[in-house]
Parts: structure tokens; C-alpha cells; sequence
């Protein structure tokens, strides 16, 4: 997963209101990895968006 590239392609600007541990946490996860908290932000939320593809209105037909 290191290898992989995150933020490639056109990128803008988030700001968000997170609980103040996830924030030291991902401080904690991007020194210990040595990825950004950028690529650790856009990880977490691929991660998120393929498990959660019925929040994106697309509906899997798993048999």
C-alpha cells in the first residue's frame, strides 16, 4: 500500500470539523507510516466509499 499513489490527479482543498483525537491520531499514523495525512485522508475515505457504494446512489447485486 505504500507504493500506491493517492492524490494524483486534480486535487482541492477540504476543510473539515473532526473530534480533536482522530487529528492526533492521523498526526500519530503519518509519522509512524511516513504517508501525509493527505494520503492517509484519501485512503480512509476509498476505503470508506467502496464499502459504502449505496451512499453513492449505486446498488450491488451480490449473489
Amino acid at each position: 500500500m505504500k507504493s500506491q499513489k493517492h492524490n494524483t490527479g486534480e486535487l482541492a482543498k477540504l476543510e473539515v470539523e473532526i473530534e480533536k483525537k482522530l487529528i492526533e491520531d492521523l498526526q500519530t499514523m503519518s509519522k509512524n507510516s511516513e504517508l501525509s495525512i493527505d494520503d492517509l485522508v484519501a485512503i480512509a475515505v476509498k476505503r470508506f466509499k467502496s464499502s459504502h457504494a449505496d451512499y453513492m446512489g449505486i446498488d450491488l447485486d451480490y449473489p
